[in-house]
């Protein structure tokens, strides 16, 4: 007996967009509300589903995967609690501008039009277009089986354009099983429109930078994730590297290019590295291209960041090229791309101060030869713990060069962020805009799906793992070799940091002893099927390489002292008045003395170095 051929139905037409849009992965979690959407990938049978433990942690992983593939992540969930749990996954991969697309179910068709305005669609529905409305690029919900392959390709096309992002489709469950009835419909590309007006704008900003860019004797280059793009950043170095013009890499594109290279001079920031700070405030022209600058790369007073330099900021999204509006910066709202571009063409290296520019670079190799970067971590631990800082300098010896690493909050993110020196073809990444805890995990389990044969790390903590915990069973189903390092510090040590300083040493949650607990984190890598193995001093460290030698799962359990502090760091005071003080950005704790940080300034310091130090400030 035959079995009689199916009609396409509304589920069939989304799996085959997928399919002719290049998607090979999801991340799922089966529910009532997207049952036909999962039995048509099934019958399908071409796209690998990866079932995750939680909503958020498929998301999570959708990011990871895109930000190592470079295509499109997508999860799918179902109606209800399944689709309220995406929220902080959607919204990070929109701070991050990591095109990821989450497919939700919903409720049947007739419950979504809910023209008497009830709280509830049915069952477990609600209006998760209208929620997610804030936090996408673009949230749309299919209103017939003839509009599926339009919406999901409206969708996936603002994802994928500049400035990337998340986008939400809402499948109602009748429309996934309702069958199509007419031709699918394809919609069409539009054109751009070029802006002549527009264009007149950047190419006099460009020749108004070339001007500058002559006369220039410090001249430093500020590179954000927007110069991602592996053609862009190709032409960046080449610029960079004919024109010898130094450049620092935000934290979120850290691994853009090789820590060592001869012209990166490190990293900037409120958590970023004390030479580069100095560096920052000696330059005379600073060039910021695709990075949004948050207040974590300028610190609290966005005026004296660059403070002797003429700002140029290329970004393409114009309401973050807004936040300087008054400030007298020059904003250019192209894309990176474009940007070096116009540059490369418009610019005659014969036209450089090439005198200028070579005392300048070897002004910053004797600045960051006098302050490495391993020497402004603070003292080490007593015996029985180990430094996050060491584990890392560590780490950086035993990597492979394709390594990828993803790192959650706390140690992972500060220590990793700070000591990890990129080379060859590694990726190293977080959630840089939200900054939640949880996302190390799911992040390095989508990593490791867009490619499977590199070597995956995570740099979790105690606190952190506990919030997505259940993707250890997914890491454990799928046989992951994934190297998961968990930085036990007791609990949420940059809280504690916090309360400590804030609020007259009264601790609350944030330690074992004022009231959050863990579990046994050797017994939890056994109920996961994880090696365990515990680093505590440096004579561990021979057991760490071991480990990430092997082709298995391994818990790597690092006991650092609970009192560590993430150093350097640009800190807040009192003052004997009970003011708070913030020093400049260049002026990172534990404080130089006054008179070593001006050597390296070059100048006399900001009058926030003297109070924060007690001293009286005299006009020079």
């Amino acid at each position: 007996m035959t079995t009689p051929e199916r009609s396409l139905n509304g589920a069939d037409i989304l799996v085959r967009e997928l399919i002719n849009s290049g998607v090979n992965t999801i991340f799922c979690i089966t529910g009532a509300g997207n049952l036909s959407i999962v039995d048509a990938l099934v019958r399908e049978g071409s796209i690998k589903i990866i079932y995750s433990h939680h909503e958020q942690a498929a998301v999570m992983e959708a990011q990871g995967y895109s930000r190592v593939s470079g295509k499109l992540g997508v999860a799918l969930v179902t109606t209800g609690g399944g689709t309220s749990n995406i929220m902080t996954g959607v919204l990070s991969a929109h701070l991050d501008s990591i095109p990821v697309l989450v497919i939700s179910g919903n409720e049947s068709s007739f419950h979504c039009s809910n023209p008497s305005g009830l709280r509830a669609y049915g069952v477990q529905g609600f209006d998760s277009v209208a929620v997610m409305q804030p936090i996408t690029k673009a949230s749309m919900r299919v209103k017939s089986v003839e509009e599926v392959a339009s919406t999901f390709q409206a969708l996936i096309a603002l994802a994928m354009e500049d400035r990337k992002g998340s986008v939400l489709m809402d499948f109602p469950m009748d429309l996934q099983r309702s069958p199509a009835r007419e031709a699918v419909r394809i919609l069409q590309s539009a054109v751009p429109s070029v802006d002549k007006k527009q264009e007149k704008l950047v190419a006099a900003g460009v020749a108004e930078l070339v001007k500058q860019l002559a006369l220039a004797q410090r001249p430093l280059l500020y590179i954000g994730n927007g110069c991602r793009d592996s053609k862009t950043s190709k032409r960046l170095l080449d610029f960079i590297e004919k024109n010898r013009i130094p450049y620092a890499l935000s934290w979120s594109a850290l691994d853009l290019f090789p820590t060592g290279h001869e012209f990166n001079v490190g990293r900037i920031g409120i958590y970023g590295d004390r030479s580069t700070n100095i560096l920052l405030q000696k330059t005379d022209l600073l060039i910021c291209i695709g990075t949004r600058l948050a207040i974590p790369q300028v610190g609290y007073d966005k005026i004296d960041f660059g403070r002797n330099a003429t700002k140029w900021v290329i970004d393409i999204d114009p309401t973050e090229c807004s936040k300087f509006d008054g400030l007298g910066w020059n904003i250019l709202p192209i894309a990176a791309g474009d940007f070096i571009d116009t540059l490369t063409q418009s610019i005659d290296p014969n036209t450089l101060n090439a005198d200028s520019i070579d005392s300048w670079n070897n002004s910053i190799r004797e600045i960051r030869s006098a302050l490495p970067r391993i020497a402004q971590v603070g003292p080490m631990p007593k015996d029985g713990f180990v430094h996050s800082a060491r584990v890392m300098a560590e780490l950086n010896s035993c990597l492979k060069d394709d390594a990828i690493i993803a790192t959650d909050v706390g140690a992972g993110l500060l220590t990793g962020h700070y000591m990890l020196s990129a080379k060859g073809s590694q990726r190293i990444f977080t959630s840089q805009g939200l900054g939640e805890m949880g996302f190390g995990l799911p992040g390095a389990v989508g990593a490791h799906f867009a490619a499977p044969k590199r070597q995956i790390v995570c740099l979790n903590t105690d606190g952190a793992i506990m919030f997505n915990l259940q993707e250890l069973q997914v890491v454990s189903e799928n046989k992951i070799p994934l190297k998961l390092f968990i930085f036990n510090n007791d609990g949420y040590s940059m809280i504690k940091i916090s309360q400590e300083n804030l609020f007259d040493g009264r601790i609350a949650g944030s330690t074992t002893s004022s009231g959050i607990s863990f579990p046994n984190f050797k017994a939890l890598a056994t109920a996961f099927n994880f090696t365990h193995i515990t680093v505590s001093s440096e004579n561990d460290f021979n057991k760490m390489h071991d480990v990430l030698a092997d082709n298995t799962a391994v818990i790597i359990e690092v006991i650092m002292s609970p009192d560590q502090k993430y150093l350097p760091r640009l800190s807040t005071s009192k003052d004997a008045n009970g003011t708070l003080i913030s020093p400049p950005l260049e002026d990172l704790d534990p404080l130089l003395p006054i008179d070593e940080l001006e050597k390296y300034l070059g100048y006399k310091a900001h009058r926030n170095s003297y109070s924060a130090r007690g001293l009286e400030y005299v006009e020079a």
